[in-house]
């Protein structure tokens, strides 16, 4: 029966009758289950098979993370030629059963024993064993060539992923100065003023933003209340935020014979500086409003700005005032409004990160919402919280902030 088997395997086809019947002394049946393990790689070689039927998985790195099949072998295939030409070779692969087999094996004695007996047929086996083996070790050298293309493919991944957390690094460190430039460019405390309470809220979108606030003081008896929003977020308006804060405080400062300059004229100045400080696609919404801290009058005007809310015990009106924003067009002119605060009105001034928020369902805030929730509350510095509450129910607990927020309210006490 061996003979038989071993004729009908490539190897041994073209051998004489009498070297088969030889052959097949020398060879031994063996069978396994499929998941066996024949042998392991570093093993030392022991024997050398035949595959009769069934499929055997050459394997690298068994068990370990690299784990890999080189080869599947199949009836006709051979394995562990290197245990007969080199007794004391180690085994390169590890070879398991992947369905029920049988082989037909050979130890290296009986082997030399063959060699003894028939020298003619051993020479037509070490032959073809000696191709064999060129086959395995170029199954070798690919797998190293892959693993070598795979860790190089590592190391480049490796190094660009280094590089971004480097960028990555370098940006966030820029952002964390940004961030200490801008909020060192804004007022370090509230105004103290007599009869008067002030109450802010600022929060950029990102590490830094573009809305800003500030207060001047003009005289000892007059106050500028200056909310402004620059478009776009980031570094780029953080530092066009920046210039446009140092170009307002300037322009608001007296002449040099001690000439007062009013909202609309300190607005005029500053966007004829900006029309040739920014870049052309920025501009700079900005309100002005200059207030009279002994009579609770106010002057206003805007560029371009949200509307200011005065919120008194007969309701809130919005206070309307025409201009351009700045940055846009030089030549502008801007128009001022008066109005008064009676003890207890408040003044209420945002950014259009109050009004732009949207919900679940992709609806914004709006002005109608704000005012109407303004008018709820009895006023004072408490309407800050009291609107950001209104956005919150608005928006839901897990809304991501679009844009810049800011509020600003300014009460006039009873007296």
């Amino acid at each position: 029966m061996k003979a038989s088997l071993l004729r009908q395997i490539p190897l041994f086809a073209s051998l004489p009758d009498d070297e088969i019947q030889q052959l097949a002394q020398s060879l031994r049946l063996s069978e396994y289950s499929a998941g066996a393990i024949l042998f392991r790689e570093g093993e030392p070689g022991d024997r050398f098979s035949i595959i009769l039927d069934g499929e055997i998985e050459i394997i690298k790195a068994f068990e370990t993370a690299e784990e890999h099949v080189l080869a599947v072998e199949g009836p006709g295939d051979y394995l562990g030629e290197v245990s007969l030409l080199y007794p004391d070779g180690l085994r390169s692969a590890t070879a398991r059963a992947r369905t029920d087999v049988r082989l037909l094996e050979m130890t290296p004695a009986d082997f030399d024993g063959l060699i003894q007996r028939q020298p003619g047929l051993a020479l037509i086996l070490v032959r073809e064993l000696s191709q064999r083996m060129r086959h395995s070790e170029n199954l070798i050298i690919r797998d190293l060539q892959d693993k070598n293309l795979r860790l190089a493919k590592t190391l480049r991944e490796l190094q660009a992923a280094q590089e971004q957390l480097l960028e990555k690094e370098k940006l966030e460190q820029e952002l964390s100065i940004a961030r200490r430039i801008q909020e060192s460019s804004l007022p370090k405390a509230l105004p103290a003023l007599s009869g008067w309470q002030v109450a802010v809220y600022w929060q950029p979108a990102r590490a830094v933003g573009g809305d800003f606030y500030d207060f001047i003081q003009l005289s000892y008896d007059k106050l500028a209340l200056v909310i402004g929003d620059v478009t776009g977020k980031g570094v780029p308006a953080a530092l066009v935020m920046a210039t446009t804060q140092t170009l307002l405080r300037f322009a608001a400062q007296p002449g040099p014979e001690g000439q007062a300059f009013s909202p609309g004229q300190v607005l005029a100045s500053v966007n004829e500086m900006t029309c040739r400080a920014i870049p052309a696609s920025m501009y700079i919404t900005c309100l002005i409003v200059e207030i009279d801290l002994e009579s609770g009058g106010i002057i206003y005007a805007n560029a371009g700005h949200n509307l200011p809310y005065l919120c008194s015990r007969q309701g809130v009106v919005e206070l309307r005032a025409v201009g351009m924003p700045l940055g846009l067009m030089p030549g502008m002119d801007y128009e001022e409004k008066k109005a008064q605060l009676a003890a207890g009105d408040s003044l209420f001034l945002y950014s259009d990160g109050l009004l732009e928020a949207h919900n679940r369902q992709k609806e914004m805030y709006g002005s109608p919402r704000l005012r109407s929730h303004l008018g709820k509350h009895r006023g004072g510095v408490g309407l800050v919280h009291h609107a950001l509450q209104g956005l919150e129910k608005f928006t839901g607990p897990d809304w991501e902030q679009e844009d810049d927020v800011t509020c600003v309210v300014l009460e006039r006490h009873y007296k």
